[in-house]
């Protein structure tokens, strides 16, 4: 790709998030690559630029943070380090991240901090040589007398001062005696399925790491499921994990043990965020592989995901079906062993997904009761909200509610279900082992024969209304199998995005939204291609119909709903959402982190079992047939926000484009100014089909579907705003918009402002960058016409000349005001528009330009010791000693910001050797090319609260502002003034206007290019 097909592709508004995101992803590996390279010659600089680079590229990629967190160490920043390990650790529970959190801690002189993560360490992980070594040095230097471990045999081990003889033991609260064995403890048979473990000796307060958490040192995590050459998978011990997993597999009815395998060896195959992850290989061949399900159980007891299966399943249905398509189709016994199994034929016959559906379903007469269906398993405080929210609900109904303990392992949570559901007369029913989602919510439903059913997780919440909204539209049609309501996590049905991940609400929020849910779509009913086991709705005789869940085949669960609401697809039941409903979902991680293997492997049987599944899906997604659905939730919600302040609404609307960078800034400055002013800064930006509209105070996101169609749905828009008390209009940009916009004002009967950030009022190339990439000199419009025609638009609207001017021109002169950044901004635009008058108002005050000294303090002056940014990747041997000019840009560095200027700069310095080299705090469309140069170094994308830290950090001479276009303000300027840098700047636009009424800074010929250019930098002088 061409430097300038690259420019073009970076520039491509058609160009998806996806490919951006390739795009992006790949320069982060590109980085992580070069740095974790860097790392290993010994280069730790250079190690540290380029982690650094990666982790701004990549962000919150752990396994960018934790080899960072080593360089940033490396080069004597211990503080960021830190941070970077603690939020790691907060993410994922890893034995090397608490060992060198441990090791930091102590070196940046916070004993009690490293003793906390020592004893973490010490009472989840088995212990290995060096946190042993770690242990004693830590404990000895904080003055502990005595700690534990266990080590990866599961024997207990004390060491210290003086470790006591005969220690006191205590599994989950219960005394025990201990065997001393190899210099350490073992317990009795059985204790690997206790939760905590804690030693007490005389003498001493307290043995650092006790308690030990049983439950997480012999924890096993893994998936399985059938492959081509048998069943396979992989698992782990996280808390152990140079310990190979040994396995058993058992028959699900008997708890026969069927066959033991140890995984020794290591799997390639897992792709995963956990940092240093040691996964091993699951693989029982065909031939070794007991026949019938298994179960596949670790060292505890607990089965892996995936697990019971079938791993022969497909392949015998093939076979069965083969044989019932001749005629022929005798029982099938399979003999293993000792245990003889009974076959049922054709258990896995593919049901292929049809467009259209002509069965008509055997639906009864008149309504059955209702059962309320919910599984339990984990987490005590949210489970028990549920109940809760539920028998707050149908007290007083007649409505059956059935819960099913499925062997929950937290002894507190299945003691607290079983007592809520005596006292409030629930029906509890408790699985004697784990059997997972599908076979539990299959005990309820077999529990509650004849009834509808909702099947309810135990991590939502219910309001006042969703049973009889969920019943209402069950009954509205007699084809109707199931019914499912709005959530803020099911998937197709979530809301407000479904796009996103939505915040969850409380319990009052979830009346909240219940309330609004009723007001908007109360009765409404949509059709969906199926509906969503969290909360789900089933009629008596669509279950009678349709059968049970396959728990044979989903294991614990996630797909089994699916599979349910295809087969009753293909009998005629359809599937309906309930937008007039709010169910609130927290969300689970039962199955932690092999909680996407398992859903990748279901999602896989899915498509087996229905082929066009996921494509159906796909296609009813496009179609968003939910829209006006959630458009009229966000509606309600939206108009409650003005009604709730009990006077009469005030709103100012602003106009902006879609493309963030200084416009929005400045956008959100003046809704803030509004907000504060007691009225309602709401934001119109452009979509594909019209606009959105958002309010700037409120959360992102809040009402993601307030989108309009223009022209088709100009007057809901407009009828909108007037209900909204809009008093005034201001225009920042109207790129995108639909030719309607520029009447909006008008349409409102409000006056309006317009407010100038760069020259689309007479500039369809907006930069005033003519054909050649420079700047146009501003030709009269036939000259215009001629540089459109040669070098394309770049805004979306195709208008000829003329006509673009004179509506531009309506605009600006019926406005209240029109505000330009700069003098120079003011000129230009009343050159080309000689009857309006132009105010000139500055985006930022003069005194906030001044450097910030705390910012340059942190990154410079307290932590003297830290290499410039970039050095690292820019330096040399040979030239360590000679001092390079060194240059700061800052931003996104575009052809308009002056990527040629620099690239030509950078190869000119490169090939006469001159001591100079740019650092850019930001990004361009090719890093790659100016980086080859190696004279630039580029840090990646910054938060905007980093940016001045960062500049700071970079150690350079001066900030070099190459903008080849007459920029209207430059907030990157004012950045680089913050950081207390001076700014060369070319002598177009604000920018140039701005140093010389400052005196800080350089203006130059925006004629010099390359050598000239070069020749002038380098002769410059700010030492002063």
């Amino acid at each position: 790709m061409t430097l300038l097909q690259n420019m073009l592709f970076w520039q491509d508004e058609t160009l998806t998030k996806e490919q951006r995101a390739i795009v992006a992803s790949a320069q982060a590996q590109d980085s992580f690559r070069r740095g974790n390279a860097a790392w290993e010659s010994g280069q730790k600089e250079a190690a540290w630029d380029w982690l650094e680079r990666a982790n701004r590229q990549a962000a919150d990629n752990p396994h960018v943070m934790f080899a960072l967190a080593l360089a940033r160490h490396a080069v004597g920043d211990g503080p960021g380090a830190i941070l970077l390990l603690e939020s790691l650790l907060k993410q994922f529970d890893f034995r090397e991240g608490w060992l060198l959190l441990t090791t930091f801690r102590q070196a940046c002189g916070d004993r009690s901090g490293a003793l906390q993560a020592l004893a973490k360490l010490l009472s989840s992980f088995a212990a290995m040589p060096e946190s042993r070594k770690l242990a004693a040095s830590v404990c000895r230097l904080n003055g502990v007398a005595l700690w534990g471990f266990l080590d990866r045999n599961g024997l207990l081990k004390l060491e210290g001062q003086t470790v006591p003889d005969q220690p006191e033991f205590w599994l989950d609260g219960v005394s025990v005696q201990a065997r001393k064995t190899q210099g350490g403890w073992s317990f009795p048979q059985g204790w690997q399925r206790a939760q905590v473990l804690d030693v007490q000796c005389a003498g001493v307060p307290n043995v650092l790491g006790s308690p030990f958490s049983i439950k997480d040192f012999f924890q096993c995590a893994g998936v399985v499921a059938a492959g081509d050459g048998g069943l396979e998978g992989w698992c782990w011990h996280p808390y152990n994990a140079d310990c190979a997993p040994d396995l058993t597999l058992r028959d699900p009815q008997t708890d026969e043990s069927l066959l033991q395998v140890n995984a020794e060896a290591f799997s390639r195959s897992v792709s995963s965020d956990q940092p240093l992850a040691r996964y091993r290989r699951i693989f029982v061949p065909w031939e070794k592989l007991p026949e019938g399900p298994v179960r596949v159980v670790g060292s505890a007891g607990q089965d892996l995901a995936g697990s019971p299966l079938d791993a022969r399943l497909e392949w015998r249905s093939a076979h069965q079906t083969a044989q019932m398509v001749n005629g022929v189709l005798p029982p099938s016994f399979c003999k293993s062993r000792s245990r003889k199994t009974l076959q049922s034929p054709s258990l896995f016959i593919p049901l292929p997904v049809a467009d259209t559906v002509i069965a008509r379903p055997e639906s009864g007469s008149g309504r059955k009761p209702l059962a309320i269906i919910i599984p339990v398993f984990r987490n005590h405080a949210v489970t028990l909200a549920c109940l809760q929210a539920v028998r707050d609900t149908v007290a007083g109904k007649k409505i059956r509610v059935v819960v099913v303990d499925d062997a929950s392992p937290e002894p507190d949570l299945a003691e607290a279900v079983e007592a809520f559901a005596r006292q409030h007369r629930f029906e509890w029913v408790r699985h004697e082992k784990n059997r997972g989602f599908p076979a539990a919510v299959n005990t309820g439903l077999q529990k509650a024969a004849g009834c509808d059913v909702i099947v309810l997780n135990s991590d939502t919440l219910v309001a006042k209304g969703w049973v009889e909204e969920l019943r209402h539209i069950a009954y509205a049609a007699a084809d109707t199998g199931t019914v499912t309501p709005f959530s803020n996590d099911a998937s197709i049905l979530s809301y407000p995005s479904p796009e996103r991940k939505n915040v969850v609400p409380d319990e009052e929020e979830t009346q909240n939204l219940m309330v609004a849910a009723h007001a908007a779509n109360a009765g409404q009913a949509v059709e969906i291609p199926t509906a969503n086991g969290f909360c789900m709705y089933v009629r008596h005789d669509c279950l009678i119909q349709t059968g049970l869940l396959r728990e044979d085949v989903f294991a614990q669960g996630y797909g089994e709903e699916n599979d349910f609401c295809m087969r009753a697809r293909a009998l005629g039941w359809k599937h309906m959402a309930a937008p007039g409903a709010f169910v609130a979902h927290v969300g689970s991680a039962s199955f932690g982190e092999a909680r996407a293997a398992l859903m990748q492997r279901n999602a896989a049987i899915l498509e087996r079992l229905h082929p066009g599944y996921h494509a159906f899906i796909a296609g009813w997604m496009a179609q968003n047939p939910l829209f006006d659905a959630r458009r009229r939730l966000d509606l309600v919600r939206f108009r409650a926000q003005s009604a709730g302040k009990g006077s009469k609404p005030k709103a100012v609307v602003l106009v902006t484009h879609a493309h963030g960078g200084g416009v929005e800034r400045v956008v959100q400055q003046q809704a803030a100014t509004v907000h504060k002013k007691g009225a309602r800064g709401l934001v119109l930006r452009p979509t594909e089909n019209g606009c959105v509209l958002e309010d700037a105070a409120a959360p992102e996101y809040a009402w993601p579907s307030l989108r309009f169609r223009l022209p088709e749905e100009w007057t809901v828009l407009t009828r909108l705003l007037r209900a909204e008390g809009v008093s005034l209009v201001a225009f920042h940009h109207l790129e995108g918009h639909a030719p309607q916009m520029y009447g909006l004002a008008a349409a409102l009967g409000c006056p309006h402002t317009v407010h100038v950030h760069d020259y689309m009022w007479f500039c369809q190339r907006i930069s005033l960058l003519g054909p050649q990439g420079t700047y146009c000199g501003e030709p009269d419009v036939a000259g215009c016409q001629r540089c459109v025609a040669l070098a394309g638009r770049n805004i979306t609207e195709e208008c000829d000349i003329p006509v673009y001017l004179a509506r531009s021109e309506r605009l600006l002169k019926s406005a209240r005001a029109v505000y330009a950044p700069s003098r120079d901004t003011a000129k230009r635009m009343m050159r080309h528009f000689p009857t309006v008058r132009c105010q000139v108002k500055a985006l930022e005050k003069a005194d906030a330009l001044l450097p910030r000294s705390s910012a340059v303090a942190r990154s410079v002056k307290k932590q003297p010791a830290l290499p410039p940014v970039g050095s690292g990747v820019l330096g040399s041997p040979a030239q360590q000693g000679a001092r390079r000019l060194r240059l700061c840009l800052i931003g996104g560095i575009g052809w308009e910001k002056g990527y040629g200027v620099l690239h030509q700069a950078a190869l000119d310095a490169a090939m006469r050797d001159l001591p100079l080299e740019f650092v850019i705090v930001g990004h361009t469309p090719d890093d790659a090319t100016l980086m080859k140069t190696g004279r630039v170094f580029i840090t990646g994308e910054y938060r905007e609260e980093d940016a001045v830290s960062l500049i700071a950090s970079v150690q350079a001479q001066a900030a070099f502002l190459p903008s080849i276009w007459p920029e209207t303000w430059c907030f990157t300027l004012s950045l680089a003034w913050k950081a207390g840098l001076p700014a060369i700047v070319f002598d177009l636009g604000a920018p140039a206007e701005r140093v010389r009424a400052s005196g800080r800074g350089k203006v130059i010929n925006p004629a010099l290019s390359g050598a000239a250019l070069n020749d002038i930098l380098i002769k410059m002088d700010f030492t002063e």
